[in-house]
């Protein structure tokens, strides 16, 4: 009788070939819609890579407010290569949409983001410069350095990455005395390059300077769009929906960007309009998506000290 029930036992416990064909079935349901899924999800391994760069960046950012006072580095309107002047060096537009139409020769020198002189973010990333672009920018031009062995030879180009023009201080270079350690003006906030900080745009010099406005609501780095790149400052228009620098959207239709609390996110665009083959003229937001996409970009970039938003 024990070996019976035992025998019993085990032939409930075992699968016929039916059972297996069944699980077999079910599980690969489950893994296409795991993998369905998985595809459409973001961000994808680049933008990943991506985010990853821009927040070893940011971090670097808040390293360097630390040794200084809690101040930011200089962001001024400037594609100067002077020490100091900016946290960034130099110029990196052209080469789109290919190496023929030509560029800034900064666009293939590494050197310059390398100097700890020059940027300012040096001390916190070594030399690691690759992260200074993000996947998405198909550049490539000559290299323009000073390592002989590489004469002759086609790099990316070697930014993509700027900073929110109303982030940053003038720095000694624009800013003599104290006034180095002032905000930024951010000159295209009111859409016509003659922004005063904080007239009536919000401007950010220092950790304090975010009294109304949380660090989480503000933008401070950004995949800058490859037509229209050029410094590492990039402008904003608040005081209407209007763009005259862009972000880089080849992602599918969205921008990576870094956030003054740290964090990082992908942000996906609702309308079509940031989207160009060429360098576009200045470009107005049309009531609807358009509007809410300008409305996004302006808010997340400064405020009004007097309304607490943009646009009027």
């Amino acid at each position: 009788m024990v070996r019976q029930a035992i025998q019993f036992r085990g032939q409930r416990n075992a699968f016929t070939f039916v059972e297996l064909l069944v699980v077999l079935a079910v599980l690969a349901v489950m893994v296409s819609l795991v993998a369905t899924g998985l595809a459409g999800s973001r961000p994808n391994f680049q933008g990943a890579l991506c985010l990853n760069n821009m927040r070893q960046l940011m971090a670097a950012f808040m390293m360097y407010t630390h040794d200084s006072s809690d101040y930011f580095p200089p962001n001024p309107d400037t594609t100067s290569s002077v020490p100091g002047a900016t946290w960034a060096p130099g110029s990196v537009a052209g080469w789109m949409p290919n190496m023929n139409v030509g560029g800034s020769v900064d666009g293939g020198n590494p050197d310059l983001l390398k100097d700890a002189s020059r940027n300012l973010l040096v001390p916190y990333i070594r030399t690691n410069v690759s992260l200074f672009r993000c996947p998405f920018d198909p550049r490539i031009c000559p290299y323009s350095g000073s390592d002989t062995n590489l004469f002759g030879q086609t790099f990316p180009v070697v930014r993509s990455i700027s900073m929110n023009q109303g982030v940053g201080t003038k720095g000694p270079v624009f800013g003599s005395g104290s006034a180095a350690n002032s905000p930024v003006d951010g000159p295209w906030l009111d859409g016509s390059h003659s922004h005063t900080a904080n007239n009536p745009y919000a401007t950010f010099g220092k950790w304090s300077d975010f009294k109304s406005i949380r660090p989480s609501e503000i933008w401070v780095l950004v995949d800058d769009d490859p037509w229209t790149i050029n410094d590492s400052s990039l402008a904003v228009i608040a005081a209407m929906p209007d763009f005259v620098d862009y972000p880089n959207v080849f992602n599918d239709n969205s921008t990576a960007f870094s956030f003054a609390d740290g964090h990082s996110e992908i942000h996906k665009w609702k309308s079509t309009m940031l989207i160009h083959n060429g360098v576009p003229p200045r470009t107005t937001a049309f009531p609807g998506i358009q509007y809410q996409d300008a409305f996004w970009w302006a808010s997340h970039a400064t405020r009004s000290r007097m309304t607490g938003s943009v646009y009027p």
